[in-house]
């Protein structure tokens, strides 16, 4: 099976899933004159908000065309500064050390398959965070107590290799797409604790998928320590 990130590059830009809505508990962490830095940004969703509140934003993601739709769309509006889109790899982030006040990662570490990557992305979010840099994490929790996805973490099991992840498949080919992984909250304090950062903040909360339906979610922001 070619890499994850591989096949997030290939997928068509109006295909990518953005249904998580910003956090407003971010602005605790922002300030005047930030530079803010939108790990797996696709459209745009989260960068052109933070830019219409004055940041300074720069976008990064392995797929080419959905950083055009990105690009277009900030065009569009009366942002203060425009967002930079930049392609790249969250795992070799092509920033220098230090670059940035904050770094937000909305709905990406769900694309992450492999647990060593996940490692690998925490620790250069954590390399291009200026010291005490915080870094935002909202992403979708195991949801044990729904029917629908208790069968899906058994059945898609064979396929994932790890617990609390789920195939997605084509609606049009019917052919894999994606696989998500849903985190347990100590999946995600562990991912921070063991790869430079501190837990400032923690949230349980719910989150709706691109097929409309409710899952549970976290919300974590972590101190570069």
């Amino acid at each position: 099976m070619e890499s994850q990130s591989s096949s997030w590059s290939k997928i068509e830009g109006k295909n990518i899933p953005t249904t998580i809505e910003l956090d407003p508990n971010i602005y605790k962490y922002t300030f005047p004159g930030c530079h803010i830095l939108d790990i797996g940004c696709a459209n745009g969703k989260v960068s052109i908000p933070l830019a219409l509140h004055g940041y300074s934003v720069t976008g990064v993601d392995v797929n080419t065309e959905v950083l055009s739709m990105a690009k277009s769309f900030s065009k569009s509006q009366n942002c203060p500064q425009i967002p930079l889109f930049v392609k790249g790899n969250a795992t070799t982030l092509p920033f220098p050390d230090a670059s940035f006040d904050v770094a937000v990662m909305q709905a990406f570490l769900t694309t992450v398959v492999s647990k060593e990557d996940r490692g690998r992305i925490i620790r250069e979010a954590c390399r291009v965070l200026k010291p005490e840099g915080h870094l935002y994490i909202a992403d979708f929790g195991q949801t044990w107590h729904s029917k629908l996805y208790r069968e899906r973490y058994i059945n898609d099991l064979p396929v994932t290799k790890e617990e609390g992840s789920i195939v997605a498949y084509d609606e049009d080919t019917g052919e894999l797409a994606y696989i998500a992984h849903h985190f347990t909250e100590k999946e995600l304090v562990l991912l921070l604790i063991e790869n430079g950062f501190e837990v400032e903040y923690f949230k349980n909360d719910e989150f709706v998928t691109r097929t409309g339906k409710r899952v549970n979610g976290f919300v974590i922001v972590g101190r570069k320590v």
